[in-house]
């Protein structure tokens, strides 16, 4: 797959503002806090926490949280988190490729 290592959750910068989405559905909210940004490129909000039931908002949430984690470690999304938007790789194989096995909340 052509992944540099393992990507690993990152503790927010000391001066994000802690999100946290109650009732979260798809993440609406949890995106526009993520992709504001200050002069310089500061992104003073960090989604911590998204919480919601729905089983097709939640693996949307998981998806998303995928892709914020390369912004916040300041690399490029990899070529694979496109190909599996495309159909070309599942879920399963993006998420073991890149993703600590407990970074991602578990469903209840």
């Amino acid at each position: 797959m052509g992944n540099k290592g393992k990507v690993m959750r990152v503790s927010p910068p000391q001066a994000a503002i802690p999100v946290v989405d109650l009732f979260a559905g798809p993440g609406g909210l949890g995106e526009g806090f993520s992709a504001y940004s200050m002069k310089g490129n500061i992104h003073p909000f960090r989604l911590v926490l998204s919480i919601e039931k729905d089983e097709h908002a939640h693996s949307t949430l998981e998806l998303r949280c995928f892709f914020r984690q390369f912004r916040y470690n300041l690399t490029h999304v990899p070529n694979e988190y496109y190909n599996h938007l495309a159909g070309e790789l599942t879920r399963e194989e993006l998420f073991s490729a890149f993703v600590e096995p407990r970074t991602l909340v578990e469903k209840s």
